[in-house]
This record gives structure tokens, sequence and C-alpha cells, in this order.
């Protein structure tokens, strides 16, 4: 089976006189943090897609309209019933307890799969959103896509994102996602015999946060550090 070329792709997005160390994929660590909502950029859509989301809205909201058969400002015997069952105190104070019981198991299953995790993949970022590591997770996270390769440079390490999902087949549409320079970058540092997959390693950024990056293969991994660390 051929190697897949990551050389090409990235010498496109060279800058002039830009050296190109090493190129190797770029594969999602299992169990990066999950981006905040707040930090999130809007998704585009396609001019298409807004129009069928626009009709199946409409439908919804027609769907969603009372029958013809009950009067606006005549609420049912069943809607007063249930107003008198939620403002009685006893009924609060029920749900309330009903609420943590049901809340109970699923924080002890969500403790014990972040412990697996942990187990498994280690600890994979250090440091808030605004530190270097965090900010470089948001930027990745927003550029969408599927991140597919990474390079390192004379001056920087960046990440190639492809824009071309879907079900389709079709030529990559590749865009940078994110690049760091060099004098932000403190080490490359592997971490092959910790965690699984083996081709992880931790790009430290010089502010001390670290966030945990992949290659598919250790030997692609070893390529990277290596390159950076005898430059």
């Amino acid at each position: 089976m051929p190697k897949t070329d990551h050389v090409t792709p990235c010498r496109r997005f060279l800058q002039p006189g830009e050296a190109l160390w090493e190129a190797r994929d770029y594969s999602d660590y299992p169990d990066l943090p999950l981006v905040p909502a707040p930090l999130r950029a809007p998704r585009k859509r396609s001019s298409r897609a807004t129009g069928l989301l626009g009709k199946l809205s409409d439908i919804l909201d027609k769907a969603s309209q009372p029958s013809a058969g009950t009067g606006a400002g005549r609420p049912s015997s069943s809607r007063l019933l249930d107003n008198r069952l939620l403002d009685n105190r006893g009924t609060r104070a029920v749900g309330t307890v009903a609420e943590g019981l049901n809340e109970a198991p699923e924080n002890i299953e969500d403790a014990l799969d972040d412990a697996a995790n942990r187990a498994l993949f280690g600890t994979t970022m250090e440091g808030d959103w605004s530190s270097m590591a965090g900010r470089f997770l948001v930027q990745v996270t927003n550029a969408g896509g599927t991140p597919r390769h990474q390079a390192l440079t004379d001056r920087r390490l960046f990440v190639l994102t492809d824009q071309a999902t879907g079900w389709r087949q079709r030529e990559p549409e590749l865009e940078v996602a994110v690049q760091i320079q060099l004098s932000n970058i403190a080490e490359l540092r592997p971490r092959p015999r910790m965690t699984f997959p083996r081709g992880r390693f931790d790009l430290v950024f010089v502010d001390g946060s670290w966030i945990a990056l992949c290659c598919a293969f250790q030997e692609d991994m070893q390529a990277m550090v290596a390159a950076f660390h005898g430059r």
C-alpha cells in the first residue's frame, strides 16, 4: 500500500524562502477537551442547506400550532391540572429529589469514564483556554473540516485541514487550521510508551502549557520530534 504524500500538500502553503523540515499526517488525539460553546465559531452553511433547513423549520412550525378545535384563550382542563401539580410545593420537592437521584448514577458513570480515559490516554492538555495550548485547540476546532497534515518548517509548525467533507468523494480543499511560530514552541515531547496510540507527542509552549498531538504511526511522530530537536 503506497504511503500517503504529506510533503506535496504542505509545500503549497510555504511562505517565500521558507524551508520544509518535515511533513506527516495529523491525527486527532483521543480524549482532548471539548472547546466550550462560547469559544466555538458558528458553522458556515451553504445556501442550499439553508434553504432546506428553512423549509423544514416552516413544516415544524405548522405542526406545532394548536388545532382549530382548541381556543387560544381557553386552556384545556388537562393543562389546568398540569399547572396545579407544577405549582404544588410537595410536587416540586419530590421532583427535585427525583432529579438528584437520576443524576447521581450519570455522575458516577461519567467519573468512571473519565478515569478509564485517563488511564488509557493520559492527560491530554495542560493550560486554560487563554493559554497557548488552549488557543491552539480552539483554532483547530473552529477551522472545521478534517485535519489531514502537519508540517514543521524553519519558521513554524502548521496544521492543514480538509474542508471537502461529506459523503461525496471530491478533491481536497486544504486550508491552514493553525500555525505556531518556532519561537513559541519550547519542546516536542515524545510520549510513545505512556499511552495509546504510539504516535503521540506533546506540543509544549513557552508559557508552560501543552497539548497532545498525534501521528498515525510512531515512526512519523519520531520524525517530527527529530526534525524539531535537530534544527
